[in-house]
């Protein structure tokens, strides 16, 4: 609780109007549900004294029907705009985790798994919504109608009926905070469990095709159900905490009514106090008891609701460790430069990139080639500074990448990554990622120069034609043609592609590049392959192997040179006559 407090602080001095009105019609309204019951004591006082008459009745029941009313127009309004507020937290804690997301580079996913960022995106955010709208309502009701209740207790019946009656609350309110911290904790606990599992069924889902093609389906649904019992057992423990407040809360007031009721009926006889006042009292006693059990509620709802924060907040402060971005533009792209480049993923002992030297100036075509794991990915993503630079940083127009704002380097790459993304939308709305202005003539055209467009006006819905979740109603080829056809449209000055071509034969990919080739101003393009017919017609080509450049040349100079070029290009020469006799 102390420090979901001053989070929450924080917020209402955000809002200071809204909240400003929240308290002035809440003490309107708590003021004023106490006034029947003390119309009733005056009403019964009336009668044994024999004092009743219509005019009094009438001046009871307008008094009663105008607090009434005022009350219920009063509480209208301060719950309208407290739970506004609730929703407008939840709004904007989305956003601030949205944005947080979109920002952070590689490091940051490597941290939190995406079933962890969903929950706290999700589940800890309604609990916060919860806290400022449920758990601000309790928390003044609790203090505000339980101080006008105390306070018509004392002063219209008698203070030392009300300090008797009072006695046992002390034992509640230690009861009450002591099980509040332990709420604390294990409601972290419960909710990191539900973390976990929900990144184990998003894993499960994303996988379920090679855990059918090992058999493994009832040794994953084991697994599973024994996340899901870990988490219902941590879950139940909170239960267990939050159930102890309720009879405890009853007996402390059954206390409460026996030493009220025993010491109001001696005051009676003593006639230190009225009939009317025994009854009102009781009535007044009867008022405490939501405040007492809110009481519990909120001890829960603020500790839930800290845990909650404290989870949210580690996400909003974690960073990437990347370094901070400049503040210049880029006016036009001229080059492109590694100047001995090494480079190692963090927390990493292996060199991935040693001693790296390119030079890639507008126009021009770069072929990255070599063994599998040799870094060739590695250049393409460092190019768009996915993880913290080493030592040495890539220079764009022979400045240091990180002079730039990071959204104008964004602007300069387009990439078509080896995974492809496509969403479960519709292929037109997949390619406007790339361009959302773009015209539908200009839809067909990257299409067209990904070799699509004759699949797509074969498709019923042609453009409107739902890709599903991850393009799964595309085929390998379709999906790598959309995620170029999407690159193709940005129309950015630099086009990365990491082995985007793999999944098409020979004839479709000589036809994409074709077809880059020839537009009227064609992409400064940097190629990573592992099929060497795909950088043929480059102007510079590397061969890498454990993070060094082995050789490099025109495709010419590395065929007519003994090494792993010469070697991988005969290679695949003769595996590709292979499959034409066949």
């Amino acid at each position: 609780m102390k420090y979901v407090l001053p989070q929450l602080l924080r917020y209402f001095k955000e809002h200071p109007k809204r909240y400003t009105l929240v308290f002035i019609f809440i003490v309107i309204a708590s003021a004023l549900y106490v006034v029947p019951t003390y119309i009733l004591k005056q009403f019964i006082d009336t009668l044994i004294d024999n004092d009743f008459t219509f005019a009094k009745l009438w001046q009871y029941i307008g008094i009663y029907t105008a607090a009434i009313i005022t009350a219920y127009i009063s509480e209208f309004i301060w719950t309208y705009n407290l739970f506004i507020g609730s929703y407008d937290l939840q709004r904007s804690l989305r956003g601030s985790l949205m944005e947080h997301f979109l920002k952070m580079g590689a490091p940051f996913y490597h941290r939190f798994r995406t079933g962890d960022l969903m929950t706290r995106s999700s589940d800890d955010v309604q609990v916060m919504g919860m806290t400022v709208g449920y758990g601000l309502m309790v928390f003044l009701n609790t203090s505000l109608y339980l101080g006008f209740i105390v306070l018509m207790m004392g002063a219209s019946v008698s203070w030392l009926l009300t300090l008797v009656a009072l006695l046992p609350m002390p034992l509640l309110a230690y009861l009450i905070f002591k099980w509040g911290s332990q709420v604390d904790k294990a409601f972290t606990d419960a909710q990191n469990s539900v973390s976990e599992m929900n990144s184990e069924v998003l894993e499960i889902i994303d996988g379920v095709r090679v855990v059918r093609a090992f058999g493994l389906e009832d040794e994953t649904t084991k697994q599973f159900e024994a996340k899901t019992a870990e988490t219902m057992k941590k879950n139940n423990h909170v239960s267990e905490i939050d159930s102890r407040f309720s009879p405890v809360i009853t007996i402390i007031l059954s206390i409460s009514f026996v030493l009220s009721f025993g010491l109001g009926a001696l005051l009676v006889a003593q006639q230190k106090i009225t009939v009317g006042g025994m009854v009102s009292f009781q009535v007044y006693l009867t008022m405490v008891v939501w405040p007492m059990i809110s009481a519990g509620d909120l001890v829960n709802v603020m500790q839930q609701g800290g845990a909650s924060w404290r989870r949210i907040n580690e996400v909003l402060q974690t960073g990437d460790e990347l370094e901070k971005d400049g503040a210049e533009e880029i006016a036009s792209f001229v080059s492109l430069a590694l100047k001995d480049y090494t480079f190692a993923y963090p927390n990493t002992e292996r060199t991935v990139l040693n001693q790296v030297n390119l030079t890639l100036a507008k126009g021009e075509v770069l072929g990255i080639v070599g063994k599998t794991g040799s870094g060739k990915t590695t250049i393409l993503r460092q190019m768009g500074h996915r993880y913290p630079y080493s030592k040495e940083i890539p220079e764009i127009n022979q400045r240091p990448l990180t002079d730039y704002q990071t959204a104008e380097v964004r602007k300069l790459f387009a990439e078509v990554p080896q995974e492809h993304t496509l969403f479960s939308r519709s292929i037109e709305e997949n390619l406007r990622f790339g361009k959302q202005d773009a015209t539908e003539e200009e839809l067909w055209r990257v299409l067209t120069l990904a070799s699509l467009a004759e699949d797509v006006r074969r498709m019923k819905d042609g453009l409107q034609t739902l890709v599903g979740e991850k393009g799964v109603s595309l085929s390998g080829g379709q999906k790598q043609r959309l995620s170029l056809a999407r690159a193709f449209l940005r129309n950015s000055p630099v086009l990365l592609l990491d082995d985007a071509l793999s999944a098409v034969d020979a004839k479709t990919e000589q036809e994409i590049i074709t077809n880059l080739r020839h537009q009227q101003e064609a992409p400064t393009s940097i190629i990573v392959t592992h099929r060497l017919s795909a950088v043929t017609d480059a102007h510079h080509i590397i061969v890498l192997d454990e993070g060094q450049v082995i050789q490099e040349g025109t495709h010419q100079e590395l065929i007519a040179q003994p090494g792993w070029y010469q070697d991988q290009y005969h290679h695949q020469q003769i595996k590709e006559e292979v499959g034409l006799d066949a």
